[in-house]
């Protein structure tokens, strides 16, 4: 039996987790039309040198964050989005000078959970102007912590299930090298230790094969 409760609406965390997921989507859209573009030249680059064609960038939706400071930004209130909801969803910054991009000049992953939908983002330098780090993630939002996130999980699941078997490598690449070399089980990482969070997600995943009636 049904129990409907008066006042429908959804309550606020979930309203703004919907409107997080909603606004990463179309940021990783964004990001993957852009990597055909003229300025992303060294990200393809970067892809090549790895061994990686536009198969396997599009098959992990591979995206170039542009190096200017409101590209994203700007587009994303475009398509309705508030300054709020982008910060929120940790796209952009505040400063006194107004809203920016996180993300810039930089090669884009998206990072998605186990029901595909994008939670979060990592990205790479290339330029040696960048005075960020190596790689840079999403910051913890109500949709990513980076604690129990693992890259590569959405393709992965399946075979984790199946074959009873978990392959964890160091990093984007490496997940996407396993990927296409067969190695279906292998997920990443996001800028964290491997620890008791993972552990539990992978279990229950190693574990639902055995539980699904033959």
């Amino acid at each position: 039996t049904l129990h409907y409760e008066e006042g429908g609406a959804a309550s606020p965390d979930v309203a703004i987790r919907a409107r997080v997921l909603e606004a990463n989507s179309a940021a990783a859209k964004f990001f993957a039309d852009n990597l055909a573009n003229e300025e992303a030249l060294p990200g393809r680059e970067f892809l090549q040198s790895r061994g990686f064609d536009k198969a396997a960038a599009d098959l992990f939706g591979v995206g170039w964050a542009p190096k200017g400071w409101t590209g994203l930004t700007d587009h994303l209130k475009k398509l309705g989005f508030t300054e709020d909801e982008l910060i929120t969803a940790a796209l952009a910054s505040k400063k006194d000078k107004g809203c920016y991009d996180k993300f810039r000049g930089r090669l884009i992953w998206p990072i998605r959970d186990s029901t595909s939908q994008v939670i979060g983002f990592g990205a790479r330098k290339l330029f040696d102007d960048d005075q960020g780090p190596k790689y840079l993630n999403t910051s913890d939002t109500l949709v990513y912590h980076k604690s129990s996130v693992l890259y590569g999980i959405d393709l992965a699941k399946k075979s984790i299930a199946k074959q009873q078997q978990v392959v964890v490598v160091e990093g984007y690449t490496d997940v996407m090298a396993c990927h296409l070399a067969g190695i279906t089980t292998a997920v990443a990482t996001c800028g964290t230790a491997f620890g008791d969070d993972h552990i539990r997600i992978l279990n229950r995943m190693l574990s639902a094969e055995k539980d699904t009636p033959a």
